[in-house]
């Protein structure tokens, strides 16, 4: 009976002086993460660049110096896509940025050190550097208002092609004889909140080049004061989808399943703008 107590109080202590590590010493067992940097050509903000485990649901964006953490589950763990033994891609995407890709190994969930690619603590020994497609500058006048009563906002659209062929999606009305209205504008409050939508009867969505330099277009159209209650930025999005069909299908659907749609959804299409802003005093 002695030497039963006596076991138990050795294993005991052994146990408890290992919460740390299950082995000797007093080092934690280290994350299983995966850590870089991404950089955007012809940007000085490099956030929201979306960075995907491929054949997983593992997901995570950048912050505005580029750099991500991608936590990995253990084995034991699930309901984020089973990390095996076995060769994956990390996909690096923004639509309006050539996709890129690392190739990793990973052994029972943790990373395998790589030389030219990644380390065992999971860094990227290499920024990533994503090429531009397209660039979107949208220009507003006026940029402030005091909306007491109707009034009417004026956008300059300029695209300007990074690529030798460029194909988007836009939103058009097309009228006798080929005359041709540009539509299809989405602005958002700071909250990223659907506020207006600017459609016009009549109108459908139109495939379309942009050629080099540039392809560029202002449009007017009425802000209601009903819609802009409350003072502060808004952000006026025009409906552009880069045409492309190199994206896995299984990262579109986890940034979101309707993010080409012509509504509240379009504030999740990853299309890296400037401009757009106008204030309401």
């Amino acid at each position: 009976m002695k030497w039963t107590a006596l076991l138990f109080y050795v294993v005991f202590l052994f146990l408890g002086a290992c919460e740390d590590n299950p082995f000797f010493g007093d080092d934690k067992i280290p994350e299983r993460e995966i850590t870089g940097r991404v950089s955007l050509q012809f940007s000085e903000n490099h956030s929201e660049i979306y960075v995907w485990l491929e054949g997983t649901e593992l997901i995570t964006q950048t912050d505005e110096n580029g750099d991500f953490t991608m936590p990995l589950p253990t084995p034991s763990e699930q309901g984020t896509g089973s990390i095996v033994t076995g060769t994956y891609k990390l996909y690096f995407y923004l639509a309006n940025y050539r996709l890129e890709y690392v190739t990793i190994e990973l052994l029972n969930g943790e990373v395998v050190e790589d030389l030219s690619t990644i380390s065992k603590e999971g860094e990227l020994k290499r920024i990533v550097s994503l090429k531009n497609i397209l660039t979107l500058d949208t220009k507003i006048s006026p940029q402030s208002y005091i909306l007491s009563e109707d009034d009417s906002i004026t956008v300059n659209v300029k695209l300007n092609p990074n690529k030798p062929e460029v194909f988007i999606n836009t939103i058009v009305r097309v009228y006798d004889r080929g005359y041709v209205v540009r539509t299809g504008f989405l602005i958002y409050n700071d909250n990223h909140q659907l506020i207006q939508s600017i459609d016009i009867e009549g109108s459908k969505k139109r495939r379309e080049a942009v050629m080099s330099p540039r392809k560029e277009w202002t449009a007017e159209f009425p802000l209601n004061k009903s819609f802009y209650s409350s003072n502060g930025e808004y952000n006026v999005i025009p409906y552009i989808v880069v045409d492309r069909s190199d994206v896995p299908p299984k990262l579109e659907s986890l940034i979101g399943a309707n993010q080409k749609s012509f509504d509240q959804n379009f504030i999740l299409y990853p299309l890296k703008r400037t401009g757009g802003k106008f204030v309401v005093q």
